[in-house]
C-alpha cells in the first residue's frame, strides 16, 4: 500500500508547518504541499528540497476543497492508494499510518474488529480528535465505544486517511463549498453511496480550531470560534446548502440549531458584531439561492 500526505498551506506558521511535516513524512511514502496562494512562497522551495516534497502552487486562494482535490488528483495519477489530508498546523501522532495499515491488512475485519463492512467499502480512516484549547474529545455525534475501530458518520478532513479510488468514484470534494462543510459534505456522500468511515479510537489528534476560546454560558462552557466575517459568510451559506442537499439524510433540526448558535455567539461574545452578522445574512441569502 502506498500512502501520500497532502498538506494544504495558506500563509502558514512555517515552524509549525515543519513540525507537521517531520511528524508525518517518516510515516508515508511522500509528502505533497498544496499552497493556496501564500503571500510569501520562499518556504516552499526549502521544504521541497529538505523533505523531497512535491509542491503544487496556486496563484490565489481557491479554497480548501479545490486544494484537496489537487492533492488527491496527484495521488490518483501517481499510484497512491491512500492519502492523509492535513491542515498546515495538524501535527500527527506517531503510528497514525501504521494503525490504519493494521486495519487494512486484517484478513476479516468483520470478525476481528466487529465492523459491518468489507475493506473495499472503507472510504476514510480517521483519528479521534481532541480540541487543543479545551482538551475535550470531538466525537462529532458518535460517542467513543470500547472498540479499537468504530464506524462513524462524520469526520473532519484534517488527518483523514482517504481511499483514493473511492474519492475518484465520488468525484472528489465540492469545490463550490470553498471551505466550511467540505468535510461533512464528502462524509455524507460516502454514507449515501454505502461507503464507510472508520475511526481509530486509540489514535488521538490534537487539533486547533481557529482562534477558539471558551466562555461561560449559564451552567456550562461554550466554545466561541471567533471566525472572521469572511468565514462567517461561508459557514452560514454552507449550512443552508447542506440542509437543502441532504434533508432526507440528516437532522435538519440539529443543523438549524447550529445556525442559530452561530448568530447567538456573535451577539453575546464576539467583537465586530455588525460586520459578522451582515456576513451571516449574506450567507443565508446565498445559500437559499444556491443551485444544487
Amino acid at each position: 500500500m502506498k500512502f501520500l500526505a497532502i498538506i494544504v498551506t495558506f500563509n502558514p506558521d512555517v515552524n509549525r508547518l515543519e513540525e507537521n511535516i517531520k511528524a508525518i513524512s517518516a510515516q508515508v511514502d511522500k509528502v505533497a504541499i498544496v499552497d493556496n496562494g501564500s503571500d510569501d512562497k520562499d518556504f516552499l522551495s526549502r521544504i521541497s528540497f529538505v523533505y523531497s516534497a512535491e509542491v503544487i502552487e496556486n496563484e490565489k486562494n481557491k479554497g480548501i476543497a479545490y486544494a484537496l482535490n489537487q492533492g488527491m488528483k496527484y495521488a490518483y495519477e501517481n499510484g497512491y492508494e491512500w492519502a492523509i489530508t492535513l491542515d498546515e498546523d495538524s501535527v500527527c501522532p506517531e503510528g497514525i499510518i501504521s494503525n490504519a495499515k493494521k486495519l487494512l491488512s486484517t484478513g476479516n475485519i468483520k470478525m476481528v474488529y466487529n465492523l459491518n463492512c468489507d475493506k473495499n467499502d472503507i472510504a476514510m480512516i480517521v483519528p479521534l480528535i481532541k480540541e487543543t484549547a479545551s482538551g475535550e474529545l470531538c466525537e462529532l455525534g458518535t460517542g467513543v465505544s470500547g472498540m479499537e475501530y468504530q464506524e462513524v458518520k462524520k469526520c473532519i478532513t484534517s488527518a483523514a486517511i482517504t481511499n483514493v479510488k473511492i474519492w475518484k468514484k465520488l468525484r472528489g470534494f465540492d469545490n463550490k463549498l470553498f471551505i466550511d462543510y467540505v468535510d461533512y459534505d464528502y462524509a455524507i456522500r460516502c454514507m449515501i453511496n454505502d461507503y464507510k468511515i472508520i475511526r481509530m479510537n486509540e489514535v488521538i489528534l490534537d487539533h486547533r480550531i481557529g482562534k477558539s476560546e471558551y466562555k461561560k454560558f449559564l451552567w456550562t462552557r461554550i466554545r466561541v470560534a471567533n471566525h472572521s466575517p469572511y468565514r462567517k459568510y461561508y459557514i452560514a451559506r454552507n449550512i443552508v446548502v447542506y440542509i437543502r442537499r441532504y434533508a432526507k439524510h440528516i437532522s435538519v433540526f440539529a443543523e438549524v440549531l447550529r445556525l442559530i448558535k452561530v448568530f447567538m455567539l456573535i451577539v453575546l461574545y464576539e467583537d465586530n458584531k455588525r460586520e459578522k452578522l451582515g456576513a451571516c445574512f449574506k450567507g443565508l441569502r446565498a445559500g437559499l439561492k444556491y443551485k444544487l
